[in-house]
């Protein structure tokens, strides 16, 4: 049986605090009732209280003692009234064991086991922001345990894109291809999505959150399918953008190619010591690159670059953390400021990459009317873009390729590894779709 490593996450967190001594005290979350019904919301943890107890039920609550690190949980008591409808829940020592407490108590003896530490000071969740930070950068460090539940959160939801891959026929709807999606991955051991999933056909991936997932599929469109599925309670959060038909058409492809040079170029830049901006930077770069040699960006590359031509057509970060929650916490260090320039101002984190970091990384480019109407109405930005070759790929709507990977002491590890990306491959994987 693996062992939840509660402990060691406390641990961090009071390492982070910078307490010798005193009590960390945090409350797990409430199941809360659809008003004016009979029915439940679907219940999901406070992410801070699984990440120091690996509990995704409702009602608990767990308290560390820093000066003798004593980790104990409390555990909420089932009635016999309530067994009837929930199950007989596992036995303290049960619950103990399996997610490495010391000690465990029935959550009305908070209060006095608390008391009885003798702390001179009680940490409490929400109420200490102090607290709140330091849980916030210890999740922003991945242990062995959480590397590999994240790890096989990839490996379910890359089998899932693969699927998708080899099943769809034109004439689905965007609907289908989610519901598809879930099904495969809840089969496989997820509790569910770990965002609301995005198929966005044709025009729709210019919609950078599209959720309406209810149009079908036109035989010369792309589909971008942004899904991922919750493991363990670690999310996943993968993308891939692929052919309704059997082929890319070509500038469909021209772009894909552009997005995957870009994705490339920083998946093999990531390792400890660079700064996360500056890998949005180079993406930027390499699109500058690519979009000059199809004619739609016309100028000096400098010049380009200088005026953040780029965030134009990529209108969003180049990725974020991601551990308990899709967007995951610590991205910006106490006194780190936003850039205030287009796509870097969208950037989610902003600090130096350290090992047992882990990141998104999802470069995209989009075809969106509003953001190139501004950009047209912008001297600067418009000297540089042939708006008449941007219009000729419009129809394609946007391209977006997103792994996930995990910084290691020398680079880093490509977690979604396993999910096809290759024009070659994803093409092979349409025509067999076709060929069935």
């Amino acid at each position: 049986m693996t062992v939840y490593p509660a402990k060691q996450h406390f641990a961090a967190v009071a390492a982070h605090l910078g307490a010798s001594s005193g009590v960390i005290l945090v409350n797990g979350g409430e199941t809360l009732i659809h008003p004016d019904s009979d029915t439940e919301y679907i219940f999901h943890q406070d992410s801070n209280f699984y990440y120091l107890s690996g509990i995704a039920e409702p009602s608990f609550a767990a308290a560390y003692d820093i000066s003798t690190r004593t980790a104990i949980l409390f555990v909420p008591h089932v009635s016999a009234d309530e067994a009837v409808w929930v199950g007989v829940p596992p036995s303290l020592e049960e619950y103990r064991v399996a997610h490495g407490f010391d000690a465990a108590h029935y959550t009305n003896e908070v209060d006095a086991v608390v008391s009885s530490l003798k702390a001179n000071e009680v940490f409490k969740l929400p109420e200490s922001d102090k607290l709140r930070k330091a849980v916030h950068e210890a999740r922003v460090f991945k242990d062995d345990c959480e590397i590999a539940i994240m790890r096989r959160a990839n490996q379910i939801s890359s089998a899932a894109h693969t699927t998708l891959m080899k099943e769809a026929k034109l004439g689905m709807n965007e609907a289908e291809l989610r519901g598809r999606f879930v099904g495969l991955v809840l089969a496989q051991g997820c509790s569910y999505e770990a965002y609301g999933s995005i198929v966005a056909g044709g025009r729709n991936a210019a919609v950078l959150h599209y959720t309406k997932n209810n149009m079908a599929l036109g035989a010369d469109d792309v589909v971008l399918v942004d899904a991922g599925g919750t493991y363990g309670n670690y999310a996943s959060d993968i993308t891939r953008t692929w052919p309704v038909g059997p082929r890319f058409s070509d500038k469909a492809r021209e772009i894909y190619a552009i997005v995957l040079d870009m994705q490339k170029a920083v998946i093999s830049a990531c390792a400890p010591h660079k700064q996360w901006e500056d890998m949005h930077a180079l993406a930027a770069r390499v699109a500058a690159e690519g979009l000059l040699r199809l004619g739609m960006l016309t100028g000096d590359l400098e010049s380009i670059v200088e005026n953040f031509v780029v965030g134009y057509f990529m209108p969003h970060g180049i990725g974020h953390l991601i551990g308990i929650d899709t967007h995951d916490v610590g991205g910006y260090p106490a006194g780190t400021e936003r850039i205030d320039k287009p796509g870097l101002r969208y950037l989610r984190a902003r600090r130096e990459l350290l090992p047992r970091m882990a990141f998104t990384v999802e470069p995209g480019l989009y075809f969106v009317d509003a953001i190139l109407a501004e950009a047209k109405a912008t001297p600067a930005v418009a000297q540089h873009i042939n708006f008449d070759v941007v219009a000729s790929y419009r129809s394609v709507g946007g391209v977006r390729i997103e792994d996930n990977i995990v910084i290691t002491e020398s680079g880093n590890e490509n977690l979604t590894s396993e999910c096809p990306k290759e024009i070659a491959d994803i093409e092979a994987l349409r025509a067999s779709a076709y060929n069935q």
